[in-house]
C-alpha cells in the first residue's frame, strides 16, 4: 500500500491533540489523532501515514520508543518540552514546545518531502 498524506498525531491531552490536528488540517494535511504514540503506531492509519507528530507525553514507555519509532520507519516529529531530556530516536526530529506554529508545519513539510 502506498503512503498517503495522513499525519498521525499523538497527544494525551485532548485539547492539545485537537489543537495539533487543527493546525495541521488548516495547513492542508489530513490527520488521524490518538492519545498515545503506541495507539497511533498500532492504528490502521499508521501503515498509510506519511509521518507522525508525537507529543513527548504520548510516549508511554521510553524504553520501547526506539523500537516503535524504528518499526514505523517514517519520519517522526517529536514535540518536546524545553527541559525534558529524550533519548536519540531513529527517524525523529525534535520541535520544542510551545513553539508549534510554523516550526511544526515546516517540520511536517520537510518530513513529507523526504531527504534532500
Amino acid at each position: 500500500m502506498d503512503r498517503s498524506d495522513i499525519i498521525l498525531v499523538a497527544a494525551p491531552d485532548a485539547g492539545f491533540r485537537r489543537s495539533l490536528a487543527f493546525a495541521l488540517d488548516s495547513a492542508g494535511f489530513t490527520t488521524a489523532a490518538y492519545m498515545s504514540a503506541g495507539d497511533a503506531f498500532a492504528s490502521c492509519d499508521a501503515r498509510a501515514a506519511a509521518c507522525a507528530v508525537i507529543d513527548d507525553d504520548a510516549v508511554d514507555d521510553w524504553n520501547l520508543a526506539s523500537a516503535q519509532f524504528d518499526a514505523f520507519a517514517r519520519p517522526v516529529i517529536l514535540l518536546v518540552d524545553f527541559f525534558r531530556a529524550v533519548p536519540a530516536l531513529p527517524f525523529a526530529r525534535h520541535v520544542m514546545k510551545p513553539f508549534l506554529g510554523e516550526p511544526l508545519i515546516e517540520a511536517v513539510r520537510a518530513a513529507m518531502a523526504g531527504p534532500g
